[in-house]
């Protein structure tokens, strides 16, 4: 009777799927589009039926359902083609702040500079990936033999950094004293609501022992939730007038997320015309690091340990060192060793949202941006209108980001965003514009960039959403050191199940044919569970939403695969 038995729980513990209604499969197959691939460079013949999708769209919003899909990101980039070189689209921006994505236009318009390095200048693991170095390269490529040009910058606002330091040196070019003033105000108010970012421990080296030889830096190191950056170990050399000679800071290839102890190396050279050399540890972004048994070779020789306290087991807290931030705290932890008594640690300060200390940057940024505005008629004699406006749509972004901080006006952050997107199209009122976010952002939900971009152009604005069945996705995670993860099957219930049914595995498919009440469509207007997963890796990947209250136009991969990162 065992087999039996187990026979009848297995029945039961695994049910199988419910198959989809022939009427819902025959809908799909006949309104979806089918699309050849997701990967750009293969003509737009399949993309023909789209053109009266988009017709009257001023601004297209792409979506992803994961920052971490590698076909989500590659078809986007196929679209951004089809926008560009078919619908005449000239303005691309990506969920990033402005200033750090705006230094990518020169790039694409034929500047110098190094694409991945002004990848890594946006932050954000979750565009530092091949699928936007390769559109990013496409656009140059464009550009350079087209008329029409396409620019690329960005709409968020969650880092002040840039655009305070880009305010002031606008500034100083016209009143230095007041220049110099705003500069220190603005630090004031950074620093009061979180820092810089990120935290870092320096040290200099002796500068005639290194000359002439190669560097090897090791170290062991221990990271715990460590988000929105990573740990590393850092070495620079400096030559005549402060031009870099070398440099690694381990951006490629430090941990993130939570991980156990690991040795990490950096080497690289030492010119004989170096005149400065700095060296340590850092940790951009949130969470924890701990470095420990540090060492240093030259030519393979250790050089003499007793100079720099790197095992940590001294009481002083590191011999010759400095941090740059009240942001991150740098302490001796005789809890935490790889090997001895003790580690050093890094770990960030909780940011200062939601405090009278952020309500008061708010209200300093506010008056910034007000001087400044009240000297616009004054700047016209010295500075073009385009310049002045670009200084006060940075000093813009600073009272954004200390509005988002001071937490008094719920999803703010969406609300800046929408704003800097119509900025957007004051600037440019011919042009069409093209957005990169996530499903939430360019959706229509209450809250949402989206819904304020709907509100504002109606029909002018259409949001796209992205959906796939199965495969993986790249995340961060809170609970191990995993960053590729599996997508969950979907519900039986869901979307993605519906979709999955349909003949082309991967289709674009107008959400605004639906017919109510119609047995093989009015399921598009139903409340179903749909998959949303933002940086961070989840278990619960599905909720009830109504997609075509959400979007306009949706794409389906079947099964996609992670994003591949640059290092």
């Amino acid at each position: 009777m065992r087999p039996i038995i187990l026979l009848l729980f297995a029945t039961f513990a695994l049910p199988t799927l419910a198959a989809v209604p022939d009427e819902r499969v025959a809908w799909l197959d006949r309104n979806a589009v089918p699309l050849e691939t997701c990967e750009a460079g293969h003509g737009f013949e399949d993309m023909a039926p789209l053109v009266d999708m988009i017709a009257c769209a001023q601004i297209v919003g792409l979506g992803e359902s994961t920052h971490g899909t590698r076909e989500h990101f590659q078809m986007k980039h196929r679209l951004v083609e089809y926008l560009v070189e078919e619908h005449g689209f000239s303005i691309f921006a990506i969920e990033a702040s402005t200033p750090e994505a705006h230094r990518l236009d020169a790039y694409v318009l034929g500047g110098d500079g190094d694409p991945r390095e002004l990848i890594a200048g946006m932050y954000f693991w979750t565009w530092d990936t091949e699928e936007v170095l390769a559109m990013v390269e496409w656009m140059r490529a464009y550009n350079a033999t087209h008329d029409h040009k396409i620019h690329f910058t960005g709409f968020d606002m969650q880092t002040p950094d840039v655009a305070a330091e880009q305010v002031a040196d606008f500034v100083l070019t016209l009143d230095p004293g007041r220049g110099q003033e705003i500069r220190e105000r603005y630090a004031s108010i950074v620093k009061a609501t979180g820092g810089s970012a990120f935290g870092v421990v320096t040290y200099t080296f002796p500068l005639e022992e290194a000359r002439g030889h190669t560097v090897r830096f090791k170290c062991r190191i221990k990271t715990e939730d460590v988000t929105d950056g990573y740990a590393g170990m850092w070495w620079r050399v400096d030559g005549p007038n402060r031009k870099t000679l070398a440099f690694d800071n381990m951006r490629d290839s430090g941990p993130r997320g939570t991980t156990d102890w690991t040795e990490y190396v950096v080497e690289l050279p030492v010119a004989e015309e170096a005149e400065n050399i700095n060296f340590g540890f850092l940790l951009p972004g949130q969470g924890k690091a701990w470095f420990d048994d540090g060492s240093i070779e030259l030519d393979g020789e250790e050089f003499d340990p007793k100079v720099f306290d790197l095992d940590f087991e001294n009481e002083r807290l590191v011999a010759g060192h400095y941090s740059n931030d009240d942001a991150y705290t740098a302490s001796l932890d005789d809890q935490v060793a790889a090997g001895g008594a003790a580690s050093l640690c890094l770990a960030s300060r909780p940011k200062a949202v939601g405090t009278p200390a952020a309500q008061e940057a708010q209200i300093e940024a506010e008056a910034i941006q007000t001087e400044l505005e009240g000297r616009r008629t004054e700047w016209l004699a010295e500075r073009t209108e385009q310049e002045i406006e670009r200084a006060l749509f940075n000093a813009r972004l600073v009272t954004q980001c200390m509005r988002m901080r001071a937490r008094k006006i719920p999803g703010y952050r969406d609300l800046a965003m929408a704003e800097n997107v119509v900025w957007l199209t004051e600037q440019h009122p011919d042009a069409r514009i093209v957005l990169w976010a996530h499903n939430f952002h360019v959706s229509r939900q209450n809250g949402a960039m989206g819904k304020h971009l709907d509100e504002k152009f109606g029909p002018a604005y259409l949001p796209v959403g992205f959906a796939t069945a199965t495969g993986e996705y790249y995340a961060m995670s809170r609970s191990s050191s995993d960053k590729i993860h599996r997508l969950s099957p979907p519900p039986p219930a869901s979307f993605e199940a519906v979709f999955a049914s349909a003949k082309p595995s991967i289709f674009a498919l107008d959400l605004r044919a639906a017919v109510k009440d119609s047995g093989s469509s009015g399921w598009i207007l139903e409340g179903r569970p749909f998959r949303s997963i933002g940086a961070m890796a989840m278990d619960k990947q599905f909720h009830p939403q109504r997609i075509s209250r959400l979007f306009d136009l949706m794409i389906f991969v079947e099964t996609t695969t992670p994003a591949r990162q640059l290092d």
